[in-house]
């Protein structure tokens, strides 16, 4: 059967023709949406909660005020409060003190770097537009609440500047990119610049000419 081909399961006293199928399809699209405006909603509030933790150990000394295992004790009682939830290991704690350092560090020295972590409408769907005004009021950067919390956990491991790490930011927030593909992005790219330079220029010069070759021969460009 053709996958692309509306499935109906049919029960007694139901009169089932093509208007009600066009219905249940628009019910299923409509749903879809709804799932995935959550899903938004619900990865943009955890990485404020991940960015105010992070803030909070900072902006509190906590382990001047409580000793150097308070970010072990505050790991425990969290996922003692919430055994459901899997983003409270220490490791990940840590890594959420290390992002907002990172960002309001850099924040702090470059405040030119602000404009850069916003994203403008022409790159942000109406569904996240609304969502990142809902943080206009914090110190949390707009731009960080499109991408899931193991995007930023690869990009502030792998990446040394501001800059760098704002570019896969932006590139994973507005062209999809899966955890995967900014990996393979991040690799390829690493690899790339530790080549000399007259390397990568040959590189950057064939990749120009090849996509150049392209587009003349595709009749639909």
């Amino acid at each position: 059967m053709d996958k692309s081909t509306p499935t109906v399961v049919k029960i007694h006293d139901v009169n089932i023709d093509k208007e009600y199928i066009g219905w249940v399809e628009e019910l299923k699209s409509r749903y879809r949406r709804a799932q995935i405006k959550a899903a938004v909603k619900v990865n943009a509030e955890q990485l404020l909660f991940n960015w105010q933790l992070g803030r909070d150990l900072v902006i509190r000394k906590a382990e001047e005020k409580w000793g150097s295992g308070v970010v072990e004790q505050v790991s425990m009682d969290l996922q003692a409060a919430f055994p459901e939830s899997k983003g409270f290991s220490t490791t990940n704690l840590w890594r959420m003190k290390q992002w907002y350092q990172f960002y309001s560090d850099a924040l702090k020295k470059l405040p030119q770097l602000v404009g850069e972590l916003q994203l403008s409408e022409s790159q942000l769907n109406t569904k996240l537009a609304r969502l990142v005004g809902e943080f206009e009021d914090t110190d949390f950067p707009p731009l960080l609440a499109c991408v899931p919390w193991g995007h930023h956990s690869e990009i502030i491991a792998k990446c040394k500047t501001i800059k760098e790490a704002i570019f896969y930011v932006k590139k994973s927030a507005t062209e999809g990119w899966s955890r995967n593909t900014l990996m393979n992005c991040i690799k390829t790219r690493k690899a790339t610049h530790a080549l000399p330079t007259r390397t990568r220029n040959r590189i950057r010069i064939y990749g120009q000419t090849k996509a150049t070759h392209h587009r003349r021969q595709d009749p639909q460009t």
